[in-house]
């Protein structure tokens, strides 16, 4: 039958795939272990969507034939299409061992760990492909990146500068090469990297694009650093943060800045592109006068950044503290090595202290210092946003209003959040859960449903069996942001970390009865008479019905909230919730101001640099 099944691959080849899938099935009729036939059927099944019958098939194969390489390879493809990533790892491996001289299965298992946030694993497979292909620049880029996943960035420019030096043209090798010069503190060979291959004069404005925004930093760094020297201009602090960009980082960063200069401080803002064009919003003269002076030349003492490690980039000449946060017990390695070199780590609560402690970060270079907790200005004039539920009663008309919000990522555990809804709730209840998803977009309902389905299949409840869920997916505006926290009586979270958590601390100003686990930084402004806390234990960080970890936190623990707790104190806040009302508002904001943590920040950097 070797004729027929040749035939049938010259019709796949020529993409006639379901002649070539008829003549591969009579081939499996006189011989149901023959490994081509088997191989190409499973092949066409997943190519036409066909999910089911090509893993059954490409199981079959493997069975009669486990050292076959390439039918592990497309196993593992038709195993990733279903969304089990730590079974398709494993045929990659196994197809790794038995074919040690083929890059492409290399490249492939590497790139599936680099995605899943294994970029040590990443790095050394990529390593292998990349030696298998000397001159390839394709694969030394690809082992650059997953070098730079992990921090290791001055391995990056070993690898990346020959390929530059050899291909000069080759833009990715170029602009990888010239980030890795800027997370290690050397502005200047960035910028001479990026120049070599399209000159800018010292003058003109560099292009729109990644590569000009590089160059810009670069440029500005440099100015930053020759001003330090000028014993005659002001000196300050140069603060580097997303201050444009909606985030937790970035609302720290803007309000930081307003309190820092309110104590009198010089600074100098650098965004997290290039120069920033945030300016504080002061009504008092002077302080509108000190704004207007934030791009001023300013001898800088040290650079304050408020980012992740891995987006640091420090300033020749300039002691490096970085304000940062963890949400879970041990920080990534890979972040260890970021902050390894810096002479400070500032964090906003004990828990990410013993987070970096745990990693082995000294203890002497890590301070805590927690930031402010204020109404929002869009809260004092909002109204609740009218919208009904999904039974089409209004939503202000229940008498709980749960809110929630948050991105749609493993670490939030909606999923656990929904199934203790599922769980605590009766369809008589008088209650609703607003559950604001995401920063908008039609896909995310989508996917926002099919986890609410898999909640159903694990709890056994249907939706029509608890209290209405009102899922909020669309994007709002700054004011009907602060409609949905009008709308809300208690803020719900069942997060398996949080730095801080913006959202349950706005919520808990405006008054809500606070539902939160008793883990991370909730335990930092947050205690039993206040709020309802959750007990915890910690385990694997993984996805939700899942064996994956979850990429940030491959290899990682987090917390995990007991959901039979959670149940009981959601149901006996449903059903009493005056008699369990709990208030955190007044002690959230006098235990947490913002000038008091502006001159903590002052108070940690105090020495440094000097």
């Amino acid at each position: 039958m070797g004729h027929v099944t040749d035939r049938a691959i010259e019709l796949y080849k020529a993409g006639r795939r379901e002649e070539a899938l008829s003549l591969a099935e009579q081939v499996l009729r006189d011989d149901p272990a023959d490994r081509d036939a088997l191989s190409l059927a499973g092949a066409v099944l997943f190519q036409t969507d066909r999910l089911d019958e090509a893993e059954r098939l490409l199981r079959r194969l493997l069975a009669h034939h486990p050292l076959f390489a390439q039918g592990r390879v497309n196993l593992a493809v038709v195993l990733l299409a279903r969304g089990a990533q730590q079974e398709a790892v494993g045929h990659l491996r196994v197809a790794c061992l038995l074919t040690p001289g083929d890059a492409d299965v290399q490249g492939r298992l590497a790139n599936l760990l680099h995605g899943g946030g294994d970029y040590v694993a990443a790095a050394r497979h990529m390593s292998h492909a990349a030696r298998l292909c000397p001159t390839d620049p394709g694969r030394q880029v690809q082992l650059a990146v997953a070098l730079l996943s992990h921090c290791a960035y001055a391995q990056a420019v070993e690898v990346l500068a020959p390929v530059v030096a050899r291909n000069p043209d080759h833009a990715d090798a170029r602009n990888h090469l010239a980030a890795a010069w800027l997370s290690l503190g050397r502005p200047d060979l960035a910028e001479e990297t990026l120049l070599a291959a399209c000159p800018v004069p010292s003058g003109a404005k560099p292009a729109i694009g990644q590569p000009g925004v590089m160059l810009t930093r670069a440029r500005l760094y440099r100015r930053v650093a020759a001003e330090a020297c000028r014993p005659h201009t002001p000196e300050g602090l140069l603060v580097r943060a997303p201050f444009s960009v909606l985030s937790g980082y970035g609302d720290f960063a803007q309000h930081f800045v307003c309190s820092l200069m309110e104590c009198g401080t010089p600074l100098r803002l650098a965004g997290l592109l290039e120069e920033e064009s945030w300016r504080p919003a002061f009504t008092d003269p002077i302080l509108q006068a000190a704004a207007r002076r934030l791009g001023d030349p300013m001898r800088a003492r040290l650079a304050l950044s408020v980012l992740t490690p891995p987006l640091v980039e420090p300033i020749p000449g300039l002691p490096a503290v970085n304000y940062t946060m963890f949400e879970g017990p041990r920080i990534p390695a890979s972040w260890a090595a970021c902050n390894r070199e810096h002479e400070l780590v500032i964090v906003p609560t004990d828990s990410s202290r013993l987070a970096w402690i745990a990693a082995g970060h000294p203890e002497d270079r890590i301070r805590v210092c927690p930031p402010g907790i204020a109404p929002h200005p869009a809260d004092a004039s909002a109204s609740p946003l009218p919208i009904a539920g999904p039974r089409g009663r209004s939503v202000m008309d229940y008498r709980v209003r749960v809110l929630n919000i948050s991105d749609f990522v493993a670490r939030k555990n909606l999923d656990g959040l929904l199934r203790v809804w599922l769980r605590a709730t009766r369809a008589d209840d008088d209650a609703i859960l607003i559950l604001k998803v995401g920063k908008g977009g039609s896909a995310l309902a989508g996917e926002v449903r099919r986890l609410v389905g898999q909640c159903i299949q694990a709890t056994g409840r249907r939706l029509e069996d608890a209290a209405p869920i009102a899922l909020l997916t669309d994007r709002y505006d700054e004011a009907a942001i602060a409609g949905i926290y009008a709308m809300a009586t208690h803020y719900f979270s069942l997060s398996h970390g949080e730095g801080w958590d913006l959202p349950i601390t706005r919520a808990g100003c405006l008054g809500a009865g606070l539902i939160a686990p008793r883990h991370s930084a909730y335990t930092a402004y947050l205690n039993d008479r206040v709020a309802h806390l959750i007990p915890c234990t910690t385990g694997p960080a993984l996805m939700p019905y899942s064996t994956d970890y979850y990429p940030p936190f491959h290899g990682l623990d987090w917390w995990h909230p007991d959901e039979d707790a959670a149940v009981d104190i959601l149901a006996r806040v449903i059903r009493d919730p005056e008699g369990e009302r709990r208030a955190a508002a007044r002690h959230l904001m006098d235990s947490f101001t913002w000038d008091a943590a502006a001159r903590r920040l002052l108070d940690a950097l105090d020495g440094v640099g000097r």
